[in-house]
């Protein structure tokens, strides 16, 4: 009876890994387009930078967007840029 109750806590788990939320969703969607920053994700659906992170945060975890840097030219200061785009597989 215990193998069977571990198979389902691990079916469990798997479908909370599987599951995705509406914000997600919308991240997904967007990039699609393209490579785009936080801010330009920000302006783009109109939600709030933290709730943003969380599902770019979650979607990196997951394998399906792929963050990297834009590095500056010589003339520019300061950070680079990060872009989130999905992954090659994915699109």
């Amino acid at each position: 009876m215990e193998s069977n109750s571990l198979n389902l806590s691990s079916e469990k788990d798997d479908m909370k890994l599987k599951s995705i939320s509406p914000i997600e969703e919308k991240l997904l969607v967007v990039l699609k387009e393209g490579p785009l920053t936080r801010d330009q994700l920000v302006k783009k659906l109109a939600v709030p930078r933290t709730t943003i992170y969380d599902g770019l945060k979650k979607l990196i975890v997951r394998n399906e967007v792929k963050k990297y840097p834009l590095f500056a030219t010589e003339r520019s200061r300061g950070r680079p840029q990060v872009l989130f785009t999905i992954l090659d597989d994915k699109k």
